[in-house]
């Protein structure tokens, strides 16, 4: 009996023995494995982020090499040391002696703070486009597009007009980017998100936001557009980020903004065709470079009715012609960046 209980207990030792060497081989081999298949899942994730990357900057690079690198003429550089003999600033009349104030992300409307001669600043007055005594105008859409792009763009092509569109991104109307273009408008950005919480809320989500409607136009129009309104215009006062470190990085980036001297009220609750024509009509005439903002949007009717007697009317101006925003153009800014 005594040697089978001490077998018993020997038996019973050895195993308590094979399976703590047991424990310790495997504790032992699981913490050479673990790490080494967390190191490989993390190298696949590593490559395969790389390429991703590698791949984006690759785009990016070639869409700015043939697309995004704008010479400017040596009229332009020459005329630097030019003066145009026209107003400083921007005079209103009663219905618009204010600039549009800034709106909400609810509120698609365009508005800028309000804007006082010495706070604004028409690029023409410090360099001469062409000297030849041709008033321009230059009717610009912001918002768009819309339910009424499609009027909007028969009335300009009944008149042989070309005008300028500061977009957002709207994939459900994919095909008026495209007819916009085809028609010999001019595309510009506006935004992709028109969200001024989102976009304003820092420089990285401004990049962000105007890189992706960059690339968006340029994936269905072919256009790589290098022509920037701010939403609320450059002046205003709900950014997050202070308005000057946007313009410097547009500056770096070789994209040029635009705002307006001439403001239509558009956008204002009750507002008429007959306002708007006057709004515009009776500023229009004070400048030699007139940029005109309207906007481009289901609920803005009187707009559309607004537009053939507007074009009508600035048409019969003497030495007046209307044209589409290019590259060339002289950019009118409310918040010049020194």
């Amino acid at each position: 009996m005594a040697n089978m209980e001490d077998n018993n207990s020997k038996a019973k030792h050895d195993r308590r023995i094979r399976r703590l060497r047991n424990l310790i081989l495997t504790t032992i081999a699981a913490a050479i494995l673990i790490p080494i298949c967390i190191c490989m899942v993390l190298a696949i994730k590593y490559d395969r982020v790389k390429y991703d990357l590698d791949k984006t900057t690759e785009d990016l690079t070639w869409y700015k090499d043939h697309f995004g690198i704008h010479v400017e003429s040596e009229n332009k550089d020459e005329s630097d040391t030019e003066n145009l003999d026209e107003p400083e600033g921007q005079e209103q009349t009663e219905d618009n002696t204010q600039m549009e104030e800034s709106s909400t992300e609810e509120d698609t409307s365009d508005a800028a703070a309000n804007v006082s001669s010495e706070d604004s600043q028409q690029s023409g007055d410090t360099i001469s486009e062409a000297d030849d005594g041709v008033r321009r105008v230059y009717i610009t859409f912001d918002d768009g597009p819309s339910e009424s792009t499609d009027e909007i763009l028969d009335i300009l092509g009944l008149y042989n007009v070309k005008a300028t569109f500061f977009v957002c991104g709207k994939p459900q109307y994919m095909d008026m980017y495209k007819r916009i273009v085809d028609e010999g408008h001019t595309i510009g950005m506006h935004s992709y998100s028109h969200k001024y919480e989102e976009l304003y809320e820092s420089l990285d989500s401004f990049q962000s936001d105007m890189h992706k409607l960059q690339t968006f136009l340029y994936e269905n129009t072919g256009v790589w557009t290098t022509l920037y309104r701010f939403p609320g215009g450059s002046s205003n006062t709900v950014s997050n980020v202070n308005m000057n470190v946007l313009i410097d990085y547009l500056n770096k980036d070789n994209i040029t903004y635009f705002d307006w001297n001439v403001a239509s009220a558009d956008d204002k609750n009750g507002i008429t065709k007959d306002i708007i024509i006057s709004n515009i009509m009776n500023n229009v005439e004070k400048f030699n470079h007139s940029v005109i903002l309207l906007h481009d949007a289901a609920d803005k009717t009187a707009t559309v009715e607004a537009l053939p007697e507007l074009i009508e009317q600035i048409q019969a101006l003497d030495n007046t012609v209307i044209v589409p925003i290019t590259n060339e153009t002289l950019p009118v800014q409310h918040n010049i960046n020194e």
